[in-house]
């Protein structure tokens, strides 16, 4: 199973992480994903997702 909210489709984004020397290397940056019951199906969704669905209910 992917890393992708089935709610909003967010996914990994990429980026780059920075020393203190400002030396940069490529990264991956993954979605907060959690199992959760939202209108009775139990999807993974991020966080934000989930956020939105308790403030609409």
């Amino acid at each position: 199973m992917s890393r992708v909210c089935e709610i909003c489709g967010k996914g990994k984004m990429d980026g780059k992480t920075v020393s203190h020397a400002n030396n940069k290397a490529p990264r991956k940056y993954e979605v907060n994903l959690q199992e959760t019951i939202i209108d009775g199906k139990r999807v993974r969704a991020c966080t934000k997702c989930i956020k939105n669905a308790k403030k609409d209910a």
